[in-house]
């Protein structure tokens, strides 16, 4: 939830010195990121996992409104290791809950494109979903209406790829290259630029006259604005958003 920081400067009336100048803003005003974020590819789902001190809390979204419809907590139990992947065990009240998936990036077709974790999959009860992962990925983050990847191709052009929850029923899974996991897009755009400021930074893509511009802000918070379409569009903030860190 964005803070706004106040700064009350006292005029020094004797002598008619100067107001003091106001302290410095801390070094880091990043909001905490989720541990990673599961977009179903096999349900209308989205899921949000973030760490707490009592364990896992899990919100989970529907498609095709993005309405959260519960949150949820869990304990992480023990680990184990099968073929290549880490099965992690979610616990409630002691008793098994479900269980995380996720890849050891030393298994995948190119281990330096894991620019996040691969985790590939959720369970919680008796239902699964198969999360959405995308190689050389810069920034992931889900709005009310789509999930939105910003990721690189193998030459390290930028795109701008995303999935909107109103087409997640007819949406396919496809095969691509770099064990990539994911579904059919609703828009593909390549070529995109970049700025960094210190208030923060955006990104900027364009085909024909629409054009997508994502912004992400120094504490942690992103919208997407898409202009140039048929209809007017309000700005969408990101729900939960996740980075790429394996890039060198």
């Amino acid at each position: 939830m964005r803070r706004n920081l106040f700064v009350l400067a006292f005029t020094l009336a004797a002598c008619g010195q100067p107001a003091p100048p106001p302290p410095p803003l801390p070094e880091t005003l990043a909001a905490p990121a989720p541990w990673f974020i599961c977009d179903a590819i096999n349900m209308p789902a989205v899921l949000v996992l973030e760490r707490t001190d009592m364990g896992v809390e899990v919100a989970q979204y529907d498609k095709p409104n993005g309405a959260l419809v519960e949150r949820s907590l869990y304990q992480l139990g023990a680990e184990e290791g099968a073929a290549g992947s880490v099965i992690i065990a979610l616990l409630q009240n002691g008793e098994a809950a479900g269980a995380i998936r996720r890849i050891n990036s030393g298994m995948l077709q190119t281990p330096t494109s894991a620019y996040t974790v691969p985790f590939v999959s959720v369970r919680l009860g008796d239902a699964e979903a198969q999360c959405r992962w995308m190689p050389r990925t810069r920034v992931f983050a889900i709005t009310g209406k789509r999930s939105i990847v910003l990721h690189e191709d193998g030459d390290g052009d930028l795109l701008y790829t995303s999935y909107d929850f109103k087409d997640a029923e007819t949406a396919d899974p496809i095969q691509l290259s770099d064990n990539a996991r994911t579904t059919t897009f609703s828009a593909e755009v390549r070529g995109g630029e970049e700025s960094v400021s210190p208030d923060g930074e955006s990104y900027h893509f364009s085909v024909g006259p629409v054009r997508y511009a994502i912004s992400i802000e120094r504490n942690g918070e992103g919208a997407l604005q898409v202009t140039g379409a048929p209809s007017a569009l309000a700005p969408e903030p990101f729900i939960a958003m996740q980075r790429g860190v394996g890039a060198d």
